[in-house]
């Protein structure tokens, strides 16, 4: 089982991606093979339908982040919330792939959000969006208000009850995942 993560952030150190490598060694514990794709060094481009109208670098990078896409068994997406939603970031990158990429897959959820409120619109909108291309999502999500005070500067997560949480969340898209495969 291959297990995705995809973060909607490009920031060196951003909360969204440290929340999504402990819920991806959650999903490693529970057996699967993760692998952590950066949308800081694939640089997408915009999407657009003509995508004769990307330069080779780009293809290749929108290839890349396809290849990964199809190669996975199930998918763990961490956003930030901007401005009430998801990143633009995040958005892009699942605009270049297709419900192809995750039809009858297992998904799982992370939302940061910089101030006090929990990011549930920006969760909202990424259950909705995913469930529009065909995966399914697990019920638990993992929403972290004020997520830079989570973190230390080495990117330690200092509440136990939250770790947890997050390689839950991991290890319950790696049960749906089995569970989806042995069914089909």
């Amino acid at each position: 089982m291959n297990v995705l993560g995809i973060s909607g952030s490009l920031r060196a150190t951003s909360a969204a991606r440290m929340a999504l490598e402990r819920a991806l060694a959650g999903a490693e514990s529970a057996g699967a093979q993760v692998r952590l794709l950066d949308l800081r060094e694939l640089d997408l481009p915009l999407y657009d339908e003509d995508e004769a109208r990307y330069t080779p670098v780009q293809r290749a990078a929108v290839a890349r982040l396809r290849k990964a896409a199809s190669a996975a068994g199930a998918f763990i997406i961490a956003s930030p919330e901007y401005h009430g939603g998801m990143s633009g970031v995040i958005k892009n990158a699942i605009d270049h792939l297709a419900g192809r990429h995750f039809r009858g897959k297992a998904a799982g959820i992370v939302a940061v959000a910089g101030g006090r409120v929990a990011p549930v619109s920006t969760a909202l909108m990424l259950r909705a969006v995913l469930r529009q291309l065909g995966a399914y999502t697990i019920p638990q999500q993992v929403l972290l208000p004020e997520a830079e005070k989570l973190f230390d500067g080495a990117g330690n997560l200092a509440d136990a009850e939250l770790a947890q949480r997050l390689a839950d969340l991991g290890a319950e898209v790696v049960r749906l995942a089995r569970a989806l495969a042995h069914s089909s």
